[in-house]
């Protein structure tokens, strides 16, 4: 078994003795503030503009756009699909910190893959769909709730 001997301290090295008295103390609490940056949260919008970077080709994949834009890609992933979701006001509420973007994400999963089955339709698509679902399905359960 390897046994690692101590190496004597040279001057180069010396022994910590309370010289680092500019770290910040274990028990001082960080601003909420520095989290947000013109009301919207930092991470939320770093993630945001990597998840519009993959989106539009910029980066070539969700660990790329995150590296480029300081983000995570998770934290991006969950933005992609809230812009898949079109639902801007849960964006909004990501955006401003009242709602967590992971939450926010996995409230928008199914509208997201919702819109874009219906933007990736063709007419053809959307008429068989219509006649299978049934009109008077399409009225009354998505059409008569938000009227």
């Amino acid at each position: 078994m390897l046994q690692y001997s101590s190496f004597p301290r040279s001057a180069s090295h010396p022994k910590p003795n309370g010289s680092h008295r500019h770290r910040r103390r274990r028990d001082h609490r960080r601003s909420p503030r520095r989290h947000f940056r013109n009301r919207q949260r930092a991470a939320v919008v770093r993630a945001v503009t990597a998840a519009r970077l993959y989106a539009s080709g910029v980066a070539p994949t969700l660990a790329a756009a995150a590296i480029a834009c300081g983000s995570s890609v998770p934290y991006v992933a969950a933005a992609v699909t809230l812009l898949k979701s079109e639902n801007s006001d849960l964006l909004d509420r990501a955006l401003r910190g009242a709602t967590p973007l992971l939450a926010a994400a996995s409230e928008a999963e199914a509208v997201a893959r919702l819109v874009s089955a219906y933007r990736g339709a063709s007419r053809d698509d959307l008429a068989t769909f219509t006649r299978t679902i049934g009109v008077a399905n399409i009225w009354d359960e998505i059409l008569v709730p938000v009227l």
